[in-house]
Protein backbone atom coordinates (compact mmCIF):
# COMPACT_ATOMS: atom_id res chain seq x y z
CA UNK A 1 0.00 0.00 0.00
CA UNK A 2 2.93 2.30 0.66
CA UNK A 3 4.22 1.71 -2.85
CA UNK A 4 0.78 2.64 -4.17
CA UNK A 5 0.89 5.86 -2.16
CA UNK A 6 -1.65 5.00 0.55
CA UNK A 7 -0.40 5.76 4.05
CA UNK A 8 -3.67 4.80 5.74
CA UNK A 9 -6.30 2.40 4.47
CA UNK A 10 -8.96 -0.12 5.37
CA UNK A 11 -8.82 -3.87 4.83
CA UNK A 12 -11.61 -6.30 4.02
CA UNK A 13 -12.04 -9.93 3.09
CA UNK A 14 -13.45 -13.34 3.80
CA UNK A 15 -11.85 -16.77 4.26
CA UNK A 16 -8.12 -16.28 3.55
CA UNK A 17 -8.88 -12.61 2.90
CA UNK A 18 -10.28 -12.46 6.41
CA UNK A 19 -6.96 -13.74 7.75
CA UNK A 20 -4.97 -11.27 5.66
CA UNK A 21 -7.15 -8.38 6.82
CA UNK A 22 -6.87 -9.53 10.42
CA UNK A 23 -3.07 -9.63 10.30
CA UNK A 24 -2.90 -6.25 8.61
CA UNK A 25 -4.89 -4.83 11.51
CA UNK A 26 -2.75 -6.67 14.05
CA UNK A 27 0.64 -5.79 12.59
CA UNK A 28 -0.07 -2.30 11.22
CA UNK A 29 -2.63 -0.65 13.54
CA UNK A 30 -1.05 2.74 12.87
CA UNK A 31 -1.98 2.48 9.19
CA UNK A 32 -5.10 0.33 9.06
CA UNK A 33 -8.09 2.49 10.02
CA UNK A 34 -10.60 -0.37 10.18
CA UNK A 35 -11.07 -4.03 9.24
CA UNK A 36 -14.17 -5.66 7.76
CA UNK A 37 -14.56 -9.44 7.63
CA UNK A 38 -17.23 -11.94 6.63
CA UNK A 39 -16.05 -14.56 9.13
CA UNK A 40 -13.88 -15.01 12.20
CA UNK A 41 -11.77 -17.83 10.82
CA UNK A 42 -11.55 -21.30 12.33
CA UNK A 43 -11.78 -20.82 16.12
CA UNK A 44 -8.60 -21.56 18.05
CA UNK A 45 -8.78 -21.51 21.85
CA UNK A 46 -6.11 -23.03 24.10
CA UNK A 47 -7.50 -21.91 27.44
CA UNK A 48 -10.02 -23.47 29.80
CA UNK A 49 -13.34 -24.05 27.97
CA UNK A 50 -15.09 -23.08 31.19
CA UNK A 51 -13.94 -19.52 30.54
CA UNK A 52 -16.00 -19.39 27.36
CA UNK A 53 -19.62 -18.32 27.18
CA UNK A 54 -22.08 -21.17 26.40
CA UNK A 55 -22.64 -19.86 22.88
CA UNK A 56 -18.88 -19.78 22.28
CA UNK A 57 -18.51 -23.41 23.36
CA UNK A 58 -21.42 -24.36 21.11
CA UNK A 59 -19.79 -22.52 18.22
CA UNK A 60 -16.48 -24.36 18.65
CA UNK A 61 -18.32 -27.68 18.87
CA UNK A 62 -20.32 -26.88 15.74
CA UNK A 63 -17.15 -26.05 13.82
CA UNK A 64 -15.54 -29.32 14.98
CA UNK A 65 -18.62 -31.28 13.87
CA UNK A 66 -18.57 -29.54 10.50
CA UNK A 67 -14.89 -30.40 10.13
CA UNK A 68 -15.59 -34.08 10.82
CA UNK A 69 -18.31 -34.15 8.16
CA UNK A 70 -16.91 -31.77 5.54
CA UNK A 71 -13.22 -31.30 6.32
CA UNK A 72 -11.60 -34.05 4.25
CA UNK A 73 -10.51 -31.50 1.65
CA UNK A 74 -8.80 -29.42 4.34
CA UNK A 75 -6.90 -32.41 5.74
CA UNK A 76 -5.69 -33.22 2.24
CA UNK A 77 -4.68 -29.63 1.53
CA UNK A 78 -2.95 -29.35 4.88
CA UNK A 79 -0.99 -32.60 4.84
CA UNK A 80 -0.61 -33.90 1.26
CA UNK A 81 -1.42 -31.01 -1.10
CA UNK A 82 0.87 -32.12 -3.90
CA UNK A 83 -0.78 -35.54 -4.22
CA UNK A 84 -4.20 -34.13 -5.07
CA UNK A 85 -2.64 -31.31 -7.09
CA UNK A 86 -1.18 -33.75 -9.62
CA UNK A 87 -4.56 -35.29 -10.42
CA UNK A 88 -6.46 -32.01 -10.43
CA UNK A 89 -3.92 -30.38 -12.74
CA UNK A 90 -4.23 -33.36 -15.10
CA UNK A 91 -8.03 -33.66 -15.21
CA UNK A 92 -10.38 -30.77 -15.97
CA UNK A 93 -13.33 -32.91 -14.84
CA UNK A 94 -11.61 -33.65 -11.55
CA UNK A 95 -10.76 -30.00 -11.06
CA UNK A 96 -14.35 -28.98 -11.76
CA UNK A 97 -15.67 -31.57 -9.31
CA UNK A 98 -13.27 -30.39 -6.59
CA UNK A 99 -14.30 -26.75 -6.97
CA UNK A 100 -18.00 -27.04 -7.78
CA UNK A 101 -18.58 -29.30 -4.77
CA UNK A 102 -17.61 -26.36 -2.54
CA UNK A 103 -19.58 -23.81 -4.54
CA UNK A 104 -22.64 -25.97 -4.01
CA UNK A 105 -22.06 -26.90 -0.35
CA UNK A 106 -20.93 -23.50 0.94
CA UNK A 107 -23.16 -21.09 -0.96
CA UNK A 108 -26.68 -20.04 -0.08
CA UNK A 109 -28.15 -22.09 -2.93
CA UNK A 110 -30.22 -24.73 -1.15
CA UNK A 111 -28.42 -27.52 -2.99
CA UNK A 112 -28.91 -26.03 -6.47
CA UNK A 113 -25.59 -24.38 -7.33
CA UNK A 114 -27.14 -22.49 -10.27
CA UNK A 115 -29.29 -20.51 -7.86
CA UNK A 116 -26.11 -18.71 -6.77
CA UNK A 117 -23.88 -18.90 -9.85
CA UNK A 118 -24.42 -19.05 -13.59
CA UNK A 119 -22.75 -21.77 -15.63
CA UNK A 120 -20.49 -19.14 -17.18
CA UNK A 121 -19.39 -17.97 -13.72
CA UNK A 122 -18.68 -21.52 -12.60
CA UNK A 123 -16.73 -22.38 -15.75
CA UNK A 124 -14.79 -19.12 -15.58
CA UNK A 125 -13.76 -19.89 -12.00
CA UNK A 126 -12.62 -23.41 -12.89
CA UNK A 127 -10.87 -22.20 -16.05
CA UNK A 128 -8.82 -19.66 -14.12
CA UNK A 129 -7.30 -22.50 -12.09
CA UNK A 130 -6.97 -24.77 -15.13
CA UNK A 131 -5.17 -22.38 -17.48
CA UNK A 132 -2.80 -21.08 -14.81
CA UNK A 133 -2.22 -24.50 -13.18
CA UNK A 134 -2.61 -22.94 -9.76
CA UNK A 135 -4.80 -25.42 -7.90
CA UNK A 136 -1.62 -26.81 -6.31
CA UNK A 137 -0.39 -23.48 -4.99
CA UNK A 138 -3.86 -22.65 -3.69
CA UNK A 139 -3.84 -25.89 -1.70
CA UNK A 140 -0.31 -25.48 -0.31
CA UNK A 141 -1.56 -22.36 1.48
CA UNK A 142 -3.34 -24.67 3.93
CA UNK A 143 -0.06 -26.43 4.70
CA UNK A 144 1.62 -23.10 5.40
CA UNK A 145 -1.25 -21.84 7.55
CA UNK A 146 -1.16 -25.00 9.67
CA UNK A 147 2.28 -23.90 10.90
CA UNK A 148 0.99 -20.64 12.40
CA UNK A 149 1.58 -20.79 16.19
CA UNK A 150 -1.55 -20.80 18.40
CA UNK A 151 -0.32 -17.60 20.06
CA UNK A 152 -0.82 -15.77 16.77
CA UNK A 153 -4.44 -16.91 16.63
CA UNK A 154 -4.99 -15.63 20.16
CA UNK A 155 -4.05 -12.02 19.34
CA UNK A 156 -6.96 -9.59 19.52
CA UNK A 157 -7.52 -7.07 16.72
CA UNK A 158 -7.77 -3.65 18.38
CA UNK A 159 -8.51 -1.52 15.31
CA UNK A 160 -12.26 -1.00 14.70
CA UNK A 161 -13.66 -4.22 13.26
CA UNK A 162 -16.89 -5.01 11.48
CA UNK A 163 -18.43 -8.35 10.56
CA UNK A 164 -21.06 -9.22 7.98
CA UNK A 165 -22.29 -12.74 8.74
CA UNK A 166 -24.11 -14.24 5.77
CA UNK A 167 -26.79 -16.85 6.53
CA UNK A 168 -25.45 -19.55 4.20
CA UNK A 169 -21.85 -19.47 5.45
CA UNK A 170 -20.25 -22.59 6.87
CA UNK A 171 -19.82 -21.16 10.37
CA UNK A 172 -21.44 -18.18 12.09
CA UNK A 173 -19.58 -17.03 15.20
CA UNK A 174 -21.58 -15.59 18.11
CA UNK A 175 -21.14 -11.98 19.17
CA UNK A 176 -19.27 -13.09 22.30
CA UNK A 177 -16.58 -14.78 20.21
CA UNK A 178 -16.27 -11.79 17.89
CA UNK A 179 -15.77 -9.45 20.83
CA UNK A 180 -13.23 -11.82 22.37
CA UNK A 181 -11.12 -11.68 19.22
CA UNK A 182 -11.67 -8.14 17.91
CA UNK A 183 -12.70 -4.58 18.75
CA UNK A 184 -16.19 -4.99 17.31
CA UNK A 185 -18.01 -1.85 16.22
CA UNK A 186 -20.55 -3.33 13.80
CA UNK A 187 -22.15 -6.71 13.12
CA UNK A 188 -24.79 -7.25 10.44
CA UNK A 189 -26.65 -10.31 9.16
CA UNK A 190 -27.88 -9.88 5.57
CA UNK A 191 -30.90 -11.87 4.37
CA UNK A 192 -29.01 -13.97 1.82
CA UNK A 193 -25.54 -15.05 0.76
CA UNK A 194 -23.08 -17.75 1.77
CA UNK A 195 -19.37 -18.36 2.14
CA UNK A 196 -18.66 -16.89 -1.29
CA UNK A 197 -20.83 -13.83 -0.63
CA UNK A 198 -18.79 -11.33 -2.72
CA UNK A 199 -19.17 -13.77 -5.66
CA UNK A 200 -22.79 -14.70 -4.89
CA UNK A 201 -24.15 -11.29 -3.89
CA UNK A 202 -21.68 -8.64 -5.12
CA UNK A 203 -24.08 -5.69 -4.85
CA UNK A 204 -25.12 -6.63 -1.33
CA UNK A 205 -21.51 -7.12 -0.27
CA UNK A 206 -20.48 -3.79 -1.78
CA UNK A 207 -23.22 -2.02 0.20
CA UNK A 208 -22.00 -3.68 3.38
CA UNK A 209 -18.47 -2.40 2.74
CA UNK A 210 -19.68 1.12 1.97
CA UNK A 211 -21.81 1.25 5.11
CA UNK A 212 -19.04 -0.02 7.36
CA UNK A 213 -16.17 2.07 6.03
CA UNK A 214 -18.14 5.31 5.59
CA UNK A 215 -17.23 6.68 9.07
CA UNK A 216 -13.54 6.01 8.42
CA UNK A 217 -13.17 7.74 5.07
CA UNK A 218 -11.82 10.95 6.58
CA UNK A 219 -9.26 9.03 8.64
CA UNK A 220 -7.93 7.36 5.49
CA UNK A 221 -8.16 10.52 3.40
CA UNK A 222 -10.84 11.09 0.79
CA UNK A 223 -8.40 10.35 -2.02
CA UNK A 224 -7.33 7.06 -0.52
CA UNK A 225 -8.80 3.56 -1.00
CA UNK A 226 -11.89 4.53 1.04
CA UNK A 227 -12.54 7.69 -0.92
CA UNK A 228 -15.65 6.44 -2.75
Amino acid sequence: MGILGYERFGAAGGDIGSHVSRYLGLDHPDRVVAVHRTDAGVPVFTGDPADLAPEERAYIEDVAAWGAAEGAYSAMHRTKPQTAAVGLTDSPAGLAAWIVEKLRAWSDCGGDVERSFTKDEILTNVTLYWLTETIGSSMRMYCANAAIPPAQHARRVEVPSGFTLFPGDIARPPRAWLERTANVVRVTEPPRGGHFAPFEEPELYAEELRAFFRPYRRAAGNTGPLGR
